[in-house]
C-alpha cells in the first residue's frame, strides 16, 4: 500500500513541514495566500514540542505500567501469605477469613489429613549459639510449631515458636548445650503428630 499524500504519523508531519519550509524559502512565486516559512516553521516547531511531549508521556506511561504491575504482583504475593496464615490459624473455611477479605474456601471435605513432617536438616545457626532447622513442607498447613528440649525424654521445654515456613534459626541457646528438637504441621484446630526428635548441640 503506498504511503498517503498528506503524512498521519506525527514524525512524518514534522519531516513533510520540514521539506514544506525549504521549499517555500526556495520558490520565488510562492503564492501570497500560502502559510509564509516562518508561520510554517512555527508550527513544525510546534509540533515537535507536542511530540516530544507525547514521547514523554508514553516513557511516563511506560513507567505507570511497569510499577502497575509490580505494586499488583507484590500485592497478590500479599494476599496469598495472607490466604496461607488466615488458613492455620481459623481453618480454609473459617468465616474469620473474610476480616481480611478473603472469602472461606469451600472444601466441602476434600481437604487432606495433615502429615507427619519430616526434619530433612539440622546444622548450626549463623549466629553464635543457635541451630538452624529445615523440614519438608507439608501440603495444607497454615502455620508450623516447634520445639525444643535439653533432655531427650522431651520433658525439659526450655522454648517454642510457631512459624509459616518450613525453617527455622533457634537462636540464644546456651554454647555446647545439647538439644532435642520437634516440629509439627498445623491447620486451624488440626494438629499434626510430631516429627521424629532431632538433636544437636549448640555451637560455640
Amino acid at each position: 500500500m503506498a504511503k498517503p499524500r498528506i503524512a498521519t504519523k506525527p514524525t512524518e508531519v514534522r519531516d513533510q513541514l520540514g521539506e514544506a519550509s525549504k521549499g517555500i524559502a526556495g520558490e520565488p512565486n510562492w503564492p501570497t495566500t500560502a502559510p509564509t516559512q516562518v508561520k510554517v516553521d512555527a508550527i513544525q516547531a510546534s509540533l515537535i514540542l507536542a511530540i516530544d511531549a507525547v514521547t514523554g508521556l508514553e516513557a511516563q506511561l511506560a513507567i505507570a505500567r511497569t510499577g502497575l504491575h509490580f505494586y499488583r504482583d507484590t500485592g497478590v504475593e500479599v494476599m496469598k501469605n495472607i490466604d496461607n496464615v488466615t488458613d492455620g490459624l481459623y481453618g480454609p473455611e473459617g468465616d474469620e477469613k473474610m476480616n481480611f477479605g478473603l472469602p472461606p474456601k469451600k472444601t466441602h471435605g476434600e481437604l487432606h489429613h495433615l502429615s507427619r513432617v519430616v526434619i530433612t536438616k539440622i546444622q548450626d545457626g549463623v549466629a553464635p549459639a543457635s541451630i538452624y532447622v529445615d523440614w519438608d513442607p507439608e501440603e495444607g498447613a497454615g502455620a508450623y510449631q516447634i520445639e525444643w528440649y535439653t533432655d531427650s525424654a522431651m520433658t525439659q521445654q526450655v522454648g517454642n515458636a510457631a512459624v509459616t515456613q518450613s525453617q527455622f534459626e533457634i537462636g540464644g541457646l546456651i554454647p555446647g548445650q545439647q538439644y532435642w528438637i520437634q516440629v509439627r504441621a498445623v491447620r486451624g484446630d488440626e494438629f499434626a503428630q510430631w516429627s521424629d526428635v532431632a538433636t544437636r548441640v549448640a555451637n560455640l
